[in-house]
């Protein structure tokens, strides 16, 4: 009895497990899309669906196979452990257990701890691949981040985080805003659909043009059918050039789960993003925003350092239908991206970006603004994306 799992690393497509007496003659094939799942697998529930003969006592070997690391693991003749593990012939790993289900939660940890380890792996998935959460594409968690980072501090896009970046008055209120984004990115051996749930929140200082600004997106994103929740939390302060230009330095930390390679990727960011507006009279204006991200994974396998660079143009006017009794506008923008530092798979696209809302209540700072808004993203290698966007700041 063998069981194989389908190079998942330089294949990127799926994990998959198989018996037989050898490999010509499998039995049984069962296919798993990420290598936690093969791993959690592992004991007597599959073993008996490949094999009907497995009992917990069989002396057996299995052939655990990933593509970059190849394993056989040798079960012996008890319920006790006795299980070892042999790589290029020879022994690397022994377990042993008042059950067999001990040794085997022992060989699962191990197992998973091998492929945490492989690093030259990982960073080949983001610059080769489409299919890493982690980084290498406008879906991945470090490009969402740096996107987190722009529209927290330059009100360039369909955020309706106006409140943020445009402090002025004298007395001064928090403000909170919440924000559903949607979208599906699609593209030669691509595709995510991404759905993100960003909470922000502002708090004005004394001089209210200065304030400290919490932001902590979380996204649901699919990548090529793989599942992944990931987060981060930002936390900046807004300060005051003029009356018209404000710079936010921002520290942020972000968190998810490479399922596919077994590996908790933990990034952090620091960034610095400027917010310049003009007013252009008759209700039109002009922002220009601009941040510079620097980005690096900690404390996994993971060794992943980049640098995004984001410009963009908004271009606002008056809008005529009032919502609930609130003057709205109109806001059309274009933000470009630039990925620098290790390779990517995608190291650049454009975002173009339409969206109507209320404007905000220039209550000294606190603003009232719901805004409704579509984005178009264009990046290299033929990928394509659309993200719909509903916020609310109060």
């Amino acid at each position: 009895m063998r069981i194989q799992v389908i190079s998942f690393l330089a294949a990127g497509v799926f994990a998959g497990l198989s018996t037989g007496a050898a490999m010509a003659q499998s039995i049984n094939t069962q296919e798993f899309s990420t290598i936690d799942d093969a791993i959690t697998a592992l004991g007597p529930t599959l073993y008996t669906e490949l094999d009907p003969n497995y009992t917990t006592t069989s002396v057996t070997n299995f052939n655990f196979d990933a593509g970059s690391r190849q394993f056989t693991l040798g079960y012996g003749t008890s319920e006790s452990g006795d299980i070892v593990v042999i790589e290029n012939d020879q022994e690397i790993a022994a377990f042993s257990g008042a059950t067999r289900a001990e040794a085997e939660a022992l060989l699962m940890q191990f197992l998973s701890d091998e492929f945490r380890q492989d690093t030259e792996a990982l960073n080949r998935v983001v610059a080769n691949t489409p299919n890493d959460p982690v980084a290498g594409t406008p879906a991945s968690l470090q490009a969402r981040m740096a996107e987190a980072t722009f529209q927290n501090g330059s009100d360039v896009g369909p955020s309706p985080r106006t409140g943020g970046s445009r402090g002025r008055g004298t007395l001064a209120n928090p403000n909170l805003g919440l924000s559903l984004q949607s979208g599906r990115y699609t593209g030669p051996g691509f595709s995510a659909t991404i759905n993100t749930i960003p909470l922000s929140y502002s708090i004005p200082l004394n001089d209210p043009r200065w304030a400290v600004k919490i932001d902590a997106p979380i996204s649901f994103t699919t990548i090529n059918g793989v599942d992944n929740v990931s987060g981060s939390v930002g936390v900046g302060l807004r300060i005051p050039v003029y009356d018209n230009w404000t710079l936010t330095p921002e520290f942020r930390v972000g968190l998810t789960r490479n399922r596919t390679a077994g590996v908790t990727a933990k990034l952090a960011a620091l960034s610095l993003t400027s917010n310049y507006r003009v007013d252009l009279g008759q209700g039109y204006g002009l922002t220009i925003g601009n941040s510079l991200t620097y980005s690096r994974t900690f404390g996994s396998a993971y060794d992943q350092s980049n640098v995004y660079n984001k410009n963009g143009v908004e271009i606002s006017g008056p809008f005529e239908p009032k919502l609930y009794g609130l003057p709205t506008n109109w806001q059309f923008s274009v933000v470009h991206t630039k990925v620098g530092g290790d390779p990517t798979f995608i190291d650049e696209w454009v975002d173009v970006s339409l969206s109507v809302g209320t404007v905000g209540s220039k209550r000294n700072v606190t603003w009232d603004s719901v805004r409704l808004g579509i984005t178009y993203t264009r990046a290299n290698r033929g990928i394509e994306g659309i993200n719909f966007n509903f916020g609310y700041e109060f």
